[in-house]
């Protein structure tokens, strides 16, 4: 029997699109990733604005990869469609104590 979170990293990463997460001092990985309906405007000072939305990230290619954490972090950005979106905040989508995915706030 499939875990839950085995099985959300599989339906993102074969209905996902590749992305690109990127970290200070690390090597850029290439991530599967879905974007989620929605949006928003977000604030980023003043009267400017940036499209903001959601997108839920599978753990698998994080899991394989060598970063050290292997938790996506609001430090870190993300490359959607060949554009730079700053991430605004993580939540990870747990079944017990494993986690079956990461929805990401992100903005840009």
């Amino acid at each position: 029997m499939t875990s839950p979170a085995a099985a959300a990293s599989r339906i993102i990463d074969q209905h996902g699109e590749t992305m690109t997460l990127q970290r200070d001092g690390h090597t850029d990985l290439a991530v599967r990733g879905k974007r989620l309906a929605g949006g928003s405007v977000v604030s980023i000072g003043g009267t400017a604005t940036q499209q903001g939305f959601d997108v839920k990230l599978s753990t698998t290619q994080l899991q394989a990869s060598a970063w050290a954490n292997k938790v996506p972090a609001s430090t870190d950005s993300i490359v959607i469609a060949g554009r730079t979106r700053t991430i605004l905040d993580v939540q990870p989508l747990k079944d017990g104590d494993d986690v079956a995915a990461y929805v990401l706030t992100v903005a840009g």
